[in-house]
Order: structure tokens, then C-alpha cells, then sequence
């Protein structure tokens, strides 16, 4: 049996088709799909089962849907327990995001190329980008590995902090909870309690990991937001939550009673708040496009220049320096956007994604078997749907256990 920290331990419920095709006036457009070549194929053939899908997605779409489809492998790899798959996928991600998306000048120049929104290649919202450093950095913390998965984490937080409204901006809590928990294993305590304090800002009751805590239990739910096009001509994105899951909440079994599970992070509302780009404002009702992603660019521009003021740097380390020189990008970002962009929606999204997040730091042993079953929105148990793990330890003396209702059918041990 392994120990919960109580304090918050109290029934807490959430009350909360890989799109690929560009809305346009006329319709849909259809792209085509490219023939395989022979290694191709055969790399395909070479991959496990549950993979293939995906793998013949990604070099028939090609590069204008490949962040997508190396998301899409990478978190069902994850899920399925091929981790060095996983790794591979999503670092390959995190690097195509990085072209764009960095505080770089190559990277800068390639965010001033702005065109059609549906022809550009995906490289995702600031939600969907996060999640491929969070996944990453599980991975990380699986290997032992507790400064890169830190920094991954971090670096979850500055793509986070991409987005035109400042308000929403690093308020991403899963990834300083693991931004923290990191910083913890690699006995820098300072930066540890740094970390946490930012967190209870946007989560007062998190459980914050005691000493002999040696433990982390994560749990996913639900399925991922929707982006869909609205209005004439589809030309407003508009975000939906996922639809068809009845699991909003999850506990685990801790000898012979059930412990809730506490929901660190709603995936919704990082893409309905904060998803990103100005479009949001047609949705809000504010339909002047391009005058609110310039008076946008205005307003962020001031606020770097504050924080500045404020001492707060990057290069000062904490997550919050870093989401003020993320926010310093995108005021550029949101200028370029104002002058050159067409305003049609572009609705792909990340559909492997889960709905929430669920966390709780723990005392377990290696090999400890953990059970997990799911809730509804009633506090109700959802029939069927259960998931089984066990704590895996990563030589150095902490542990991680991944639940989820979305486990594919088969799984690896890489």
C-alpha cells in the first residue's frame, strides 16, 4: 500500500476525427494523399501494430500535416508503452515546432511568413504544442533524466505563453506541478518550492509533494478539444470540449478504498482561453480580425516592457521569466499576423489528446501495482472502463505510474 497526502483529498469532479480538412467557401479542400514508396512501406511493416495507422498517415500527408501525425505517434506510443518510439516522435515534433516557435531569428522570420491559414503546414495551438514537451518530458523523468525533463517542462510553459491573450498566458499548472516535481528529484529544492508557489497560484489546493513522497501517480480522461469552422464561409474557429467520453474524474485503489485522483489540468480550457490566435476574438464576438490582433501585439509589447521593469528575466531561470520573454515573441508574432494574414480557420487539431489531466504524489514501492477507474459527471462510476499500471522507478529513487481511459489495445515494453 502506498500513502495520499489528504488535505485535499476530497471527492472533486471535473464539471467540466483528426481534422485535416480546411474549411473554405466553397467546401472543404481536399488534399491528396502521396504514394508510398517501397522503404516507405517497409518502415511502416517495421513498426508495432497499434503504430501503422499513424506511420502511413505521416509520409502519405506529408509535411503539411507531419507535426500532427509525430504528435498523434508519439502520444499513443506513449500510451501503449513504447517509449523510445514515443521519444524519437515527439522530439521530431518539438523540433518543427521549434522552427517556428523559438526565441531564435531564423525562427522569427519564419513567423513573419504569414499566408492562408489553411495551406500552412500544422504545427499546432499553444495547448497542442505544450503537451508535446509535457509528454516529452514524462519520458525524461521515466529515464531518470530530471534536468531535461525540467527543462522540457519549461519549455512547455514558453509555448504556452504563445498566445495573443496575455491574461492566459504560462497559466498551464500541469507543467509546473512537473516543472517542480523535477526540480525536487534533482535535490534543488529552492527551485522545487519556486515552482510550486507559482502553481497555487492557479491551483491553491494542489498537492504539493511531501518530503517522504517518492512518487508520481499521472491519470488522463476524456478526449481532446475540437476546433471546428463557424460562420459564413467557415472563416471563425471556434473551440468545442471533446465529445463521446462519459469520464470526467478518476480514483485510484489504495488498499481497499478509492482515492480521488486531483484534476491538475482541463486541456479545454487551455484551448478556449488561451488556444491562441486572434480568430478567437470572431468567436467572443469580436469581429474585427485584424484590429484586435494588432491592438493585441500593442498590449503584450507593454507588458514585456513592465515586466522588464520588474526584474523578472529568462535568463533569471523561473518559469515566469521565461513566460515574459515568451510573451515579448508573441507580440511580434501577433504583429505579423495583423499585416499579412488571411482569415480563414484552420480546424486541425490534436484528437489524440485527453480532456483532463489528473496528478497526485505518492509513497510506492517499484513494481507496485496500481488500479485506476473512471467517474462521470455524477460522481458515478463509469461500467467497463478501468486501467491497470504499475509504479516504475527510475534507478535513482523516484517513480511514475501513467493511467489513462484512451490505453490502446496492445503494448510495448521498450
Amino acid at each position: 500500500m502506498w500513502f495520499i497526502d489528504r488535505r485535499w483529498s476530497q471527492p472533486v469532479l471535473a464539471t467540466l476525427v483528426a481534422g485535416t480538412l480546411a474549411g473554405c467557401a466553397s467546401g472543404p479542400k481536399v488534399y491528396e494523399r502521396a504514394t508510398l514508396a517501397a522503404p516507405e512501406q517497409a518502415l511502416i511493416d517495421a513498426k508495432p501494430e497499434p503504430l501503422r495507422a499513424d506511420f502511413r498517415n505521416l509520409f502519405e500527408e506529408g509535411q503539411r500535416n507531419k507535426v500532427l501525425n509525430l504528435m498523434e505517434i508519439g502520444v499513443k506510443a506513449y500510451r501503449a508503452g513504447y517509449r523510445q518510439e514515443a521519444k524519437n516522435t515527439l522530439t521530431q515534433a518539438r523540433l518543427e515546432i521549434e522552427n517556428v516557435y523559438a526565441d531564435t531569428d531564423a525562427a522569427r522570420k519564419a513567423r513573419s511568413i504569414w499566408y492562408e491559414e489553411a495551406e500552412k503546414d500544422f504545427k499546432g495551438e499553444p495547448y497542442e504544442r505544450a503537451m508535446v514537451y509535457l509528454y516529452l518530458g514524462l519520458v525524461y523523468l521515466e529515464e531518470g533524466d530530471y534536468g531535461n525533463a525540467r527543462a522540457s517542462f519549461l519549455a512547455g510553459l514558453l509555448q504556452d505563453a504563445f498566445a495573443e491573450e496575455e491574461q492566459h498566458s504560462t497559466d498551464f499548472a500541469v507543467l509546473l506541478y512537473l516543472a517542480g516535481w523535477s526540480a525536487m528529484q534533482m535535490g534543488s529544492d529552492q527551485l522545487a518550492k519556486d515552482h510550486f508557489r507559482e502553481l497555487q497560484l492557479y491551483r491553491p489546493d494542489a498537492p504539493i509533494p511531501e518530503a517522504d513522497d517518492n512518487a508520481l501517480l499521472i491519470v488522463e480522461t476524456g478526449t481532446s478539444p475540437r476546433k471546428l469552422g463557424d460562420g459564413v464561409g467557415h472563416y471563425q474557429l471556434v473551440y468545442r470540449r471533446g465529445k463521446g467520453f462519459r469520464d470526467v474524474a478518476a480514483e485510484v485503489l489504495n488498499g481497499e478504498q478509492w482515492s480521488p485522483v486531483y484534476p491538475m489540468e482541463d486541456l479545454y480550457f487551455q484551448a478556449s482561453t488561451r488556444g491562441g490566435r486572434a480568430i478567437d476574438r470572431i468567436v467572443e464576438g469580436q469581429i474585427k480580425f485584424k484590429e484586435n490582433t494588432r491592438a493585441v501585439g500593442s498590449n503584450l509589447s507593454h507588458i514585456s516592457q513592465d515586466s522588464t521593469l520588474a526584474g523578472f528575466s529568462a535568463a533569471a531561470g523561473g518559469a515566469l521569466g521565461a513566460g515574459f520573454a515568451a510573451i515579448s515573441l508573441v507580440s511580434v508574432a501577433a504583429d505579423g499576423m495583423s499585416a499579412a494574414s488571411n482569415t480563414r480557420a484552420d480546424i486541425r487539431y490534436w484528437a489524440g489528446l485527453p480532456d483532463t489531466l489528473h496528478l497526485m504524489p505518492v509513497t510506492a514501492a517499484d513494481g507496485e501495482p496500481v488500479t485506476v477507474r473512471f467517474l462521470d459527471q455524477h460522481g458515478q462510476v463509469v461500467s467497463g472502463l478501468t486501467d491497470s499500471t504499475e509504479f516504475k522507478f527510475d534507478g535513482r529513487g523516484a517513480g511514475l505510474a501513467f493511467a489513462t481511459s484512451r490505453r490502446p489495445n496492445s503494448g510495448g515494453n521498450q
